[in-house]
């Protein structure tokens, strides 16, 4: 449907209007002084007049233009985070200025461009899109993996081994998107991590996980695995390690109050070899 509602903030009073996706280009800037809305050759409506409320009984803001008709382009609302905007479900609409235009033509009143008679200058924006833009846009890279015993030696069975992640990578990432006036900012909080130990068994942590300093006892951390088979009869000889964090997603915005995204996640692979411990007995003769 191409209705869509216009709703004053201050008022009550509600006017139906028709919201186009863009403009074509019709009237160049009107000669002279007196200014007026118009669209520019990309097709960009572009306005120079007041708010028509301004413009007089006759409605003509600024003469006749570079076309022989006298139809001109009137600002109808300054900016849409006073005089709000919405879509026929009741979605909050923003423009890239701010500004929404009407095609106003002499003995006629408003007419209709591609069907639609309010055209939103610079084109609509949606706050909620431009969160997800943003997101594409954060930048978080793999988190680095840390064991006790050491990743990068071996790992032993039956011996209790400590997971976590480096402390400095966990932290909330933020990145913003903007078109015009409207800017949107997301959030990306990491929240949980999940190893999968390559044995089979899988470890859920609510955060990065203890990093293991000599003298701390063993259950001075919730992040650990005991494996219980060595790795030697894998195939390479190790067990795969994988570490994946999960980030709540949220984003405010200038122009609406916000919300969620669904969730995200960042992994890390790699290999590490389980051994065993040989005992070695002795004995001693009489």
């Amino acid at each position: 449907m191409r209705a869509r509602f216009l709703t004053a903030v201050v008022t009550a009073a509600a006017v139906v209007a028709l919201v186009p996706n863009a403009a074509s280009a019709e009237t160049w800037p009107p000669p002279g002084d007196g200014g007026g809305a118009y669209v520019d050759p990309d097709g960009d409506p572009t306005a120079t007049a007041g708010d028509s409320a301004n413009s007089g009984g006759g409605g003509e803001s600024g003469g006749g233009g570079a076309n022989d008709d006298a139809c001109v382009w009137r600002v109808v609302i300054v900016d849409d985070f006073e005089f709000a905007v919405y879509e026929v479900d009741y979605t909050r609409m923003y423009s890239a200025t701010g500004r929404w235009l009407e095609r106003w033509c002499p003995g006629t009143g408003a007419v209709a461009v591609d069907g639609y008679f309010v055209t939103p200058e610079g084109g609509v924006v949606d706050p909620n899109q431009l969160a997800v833009d943003a997101l594409e846009s954060v930048g978080i890279e793999p988190p680095a993996i840390r064991t006790s015993p050491s990743e990068s030696g071996r790992l032993y069975v039956q011996i209790p081994t400590w997971l976590w992640l480096e402390p400095s990578w966990w932290q909330t990432y933020e990145a913003t998107a903007d078109a015009g006036r409207v800017w949107s900012t997301v959030r990306a909080t990491p929240v949980a991590t999940t190893w999968s130990l390559g044995d089979g068994q899988s470890v859920s942590c609510l955060g990065p996980g203890t990093v293991w300093r000599q003298g701390l006892p063993e259950d001075a951390t919730d992040c650990a695995h005991t494996y219980r088979t060595s790795s030697a009869a894998t195939p390479g000889g190790g067990f795969h390690l994988e570490a994946t964090v999960t980030f709540e997603i949220s984003w405010t915005s200038n122009a609406a109050d916000g919300g969620t995204l669904p969730a995200v996640t960042r992994s890390s692979t790699r290999d590490v070899e389980v051994g065993e411990i040989q005992a070695i007995g002795t004995a001693s003769g009489q």
